[in-house]
């Protein structure tokens, strides 16, 4: 369906399956001038069909909220593209993500290549070589006491889990931060990131074990966006928070509406610049609504490894949605919740096995 803004008369799709019930109406931004709509989908009795219904057809369904920002709409648009420029901007000053993880994939995914290859990358970072050492010997792996170089690692462990190590070490001190905007402490946003990333680990090892590498990566680096935005949202916390309790809106569309874009987009503009591959930045980008990407299997795991991390108890500070996934989701994933649930333990335990031997390398 489409739908026609209003302010500026642009044209956009909607999926009416994304507007819920006549008694929960969707709220819909324009993207072309972020003007603010409640639609509401509902059964036409004449006819068999829909009609759409929008603050014009029914003017109790606008919230005062919105016709406010509907009467302030230019500066605040104004204002928020200036916000957007900066963000953007700023993004070349970002250091840059640790190159070690993109080498150790090429260099597995080389025929021709060795575990002495692997081992010599990896050992130019003494630092990095502790943690992975720590992390090779913990409970998780089962060799406790019996790794005491980077290839007896490779060799004990394999290339692939080797590589795993090495994506949790690298990205450890970058999530493990305090994020004020967002009221999330170190270890919560620590501890959500690693759900996440084993929730699509095992969710892949059920029917996509192809995509586990990437999978792995791009649930750990999922809300790493987060920590880029933290630093202008600070003064902006309270309007967040208004927006996602009083006005209902996810948290995703709340940075949105404050400062153009939200974490997810601008951590896939990140992975870009990084150089990471386009299936994780697009998998990034798209794991709140992974139906708007094309062939988009990868980003339907990373949305519902949120939701079960979330579900596992690991939130990223205050939830405003719900933990279950959308059927259509699971129908493309060709799993249900019930199973999907069933693996919320193996997470916790995961987790728990994991985040001490980070922490303390």
């Amino acid at each position: 369906m489409k739908v026609e803004c209003p302010n500026c008369r642009m044209l956009s799709r909607l999926e009416e399956n994304r507007i819920i019930t006549s008694q929960s109406p969707h709220r819909w931004s324009c993207s072309n001038c972020d003007f603010g709509l409640v639609l509401e989908l509902r059964t036409n009795n004449v006819e068999s069909g829909h009609h759409l219904r929008s603050p014009g057809d029914s003017p109790d369904l606008m919230q005062a909220a919105d016709r406010q920002s509907c009467a302030n709409h230019p500066k605040e648009r104004s204002a928020v593209a200036a916000r957007k420029a900066k963000i953007l901007r700023g993004l070349v000053n970002l250091p840059p993500m640790p190159h070690i993880i993109l080498k150790a994939r090429e260099i597995i995914a080389d025929p021709t290549s060795s575990l002495k290859d692997l081992a010599n990358i990896i050992e130019t970072d003494q630092a990095l070589v502790a943690k992975v050492l720590t992390l090779a010997n913990s409970a998780y792996y089962g060799v406790s006491g019996m790794v005491a170089s980077i290839q007896h690692a490779s060799v004990l462990l394999g290339q692939k889990t080797l590589v795993q190590l090495i994506t949790i070490s690298a990205s450890s001190s970058l999530l493990n931060k305090k994020l004020k905007a967002y009221m999330v402490t170190p270890a919560e946003m620590w501890k959500h990131s690693l759900a996440c990333a084993f929730a699509a680990k095992r969710i892949c090892e059920i029917n996509q074990p192809e995509l586990i590498e990437d999978a792995f990566v791009a649930g750990l680096l999922h809300d790493a966006g987060k920590i880029i935005l933290d630093s202008h949202l600070e003064s902006y916390r309270d309007e967040l928070e208004r927006l996602c309790r009083q006005m209902n809106l996810p948290l995703f569309e709340a940075e949105r509406s404050v400062i153009g874009f939200d974490h997810a987009e601008i951590m896939a503009r990140a992975c870009r610049l990084w150089k990471f591959p386009d299936s994780q930045s697009d998998a990034i980008r798209f794991h709140h609504n992974p139906g708007d990407l094309q062939n988009g299997h990868l980003a339907h795991v990373i949305h519902t490894a949120d939701r079960l991390a979330k579900s596992a108890g690991f939130e990223a500070g205050a939830s405003y949605q719900a933990t279950e996934v959308d059927p259509g989701i699971l129908a493309v994933l060709e799993l249900d919740w019930a199973h999907l649930e069933a693996i919320v333990p193996a997470i916790i335990d995961d987790v728990q096995k994991i985040e001490k031997e980070v922490e303390e390398a």
